[in-house]
């Protein structure tokens, strides 16, 4: 199999190449994937992680787009990660670099606003990735053994109010869209078929967001600070600052 390599790079540096690759990953998984909207949603943004082959330059095999956001909860200073488009080919996933690098912009982020909270935020219209918040997470929210607290809701409205005002569904923790409004999963695809018997990440996901299919999205949170990584992210972080150094 081929090496894989991760690298998060500016917005601003990529590339038109860089960026039509992105956009064709995006379309593989996705119906309704629009260039402009694409390209909108993308300037926005601060940064992509990247998955690539052999090394820095190779074939893109996936990304995620991050951007940082002030929230306005009422008595404490929010800053949002939001994860924007997000793809990565099935036969790539399982090397984890792209968790590796969105982990390492929590840490960066973290330390570059001390006065913070920091939370990540994932907008989640699949159940493979929703499963990504236990993947990094002790504890986030919403989940199927821990009512979503205040704090954490009120953290979610904020972000729904300040980046979806439209579409939000507070009640719900919805982001609901008309069908041609949005992206969807393809028909057939690995992500949009849950398994026969899922486990319990995957079946409160399919309750939450019943109407995945049509591109709802669920607004997702987990608290960004070192005692609240997964054991094994944790790992995953320090060894790859372990090799940067």
């Amino acid at each position: 199999m081929s090496k894989i390599v991760s690298q998060t790079k500016k917005i601003a540096d990529l590339t038109a190449e860089e960026k039509f690759s992105m956009l064709r990953l995006l379309s593989l998984e996705f119906l309704g994937v629009d260039k402009e909207k694409f390209d909108h949603d993308l300037g926005e943004k601060d940064v992509v992680a990247l998955l690539r082959l052999e090394t820095t330059e190779g074939e893109i095999v996936g990304f995620s787009t991050l951007m940082t956001l002030e929230l306005p909860v009422k008595g404490k200073k929010v800053k949002g990660i939001f994860s924007g488009d997000t793809t990565v080919l099935p036969e790539y996933r399982s090397s984890g670099g792209i968790g590796v690098e969105i982990g390492k912009y929590f840490i960066k982020t973290a330390e570059t606003f001390p006065d913070y909270e920091v939370y990540y935020i994932l907008i989640s219209k699949g159940w493979r990735t929703y499963k990504v918040l236990p993947s990094f997470f002790r504890h986030f929210a919403p989940k199927y053994d821990v009512p979503t607290s205040e704090e954490d809701k009120a953290v979610m409205d904020a972000f729904g109010r300040v980046k979806y005002p439209d579409n939000y569904v507070p009640e719900k923790g919805l982001i609901v869209f008309e069908p041609e409004q949005t992206q969807r999963l393809v028909p057939g695809n690995i992500d949009a078929i849950p398994p026969v018997d899922p486990d319990l990440h995957t079946q409160y996901f399919l309750e939450k967001n019943a109407t995945y299919l049509s591109g709802t999205e669920l607004v997702c949170i987990g608290r960004v600070q070192s005692e609240n990584f997964a054991p094994l992210r944790t790992r995953l972080i320090r060894t790859a600052n372990k090799q940067k150094e």
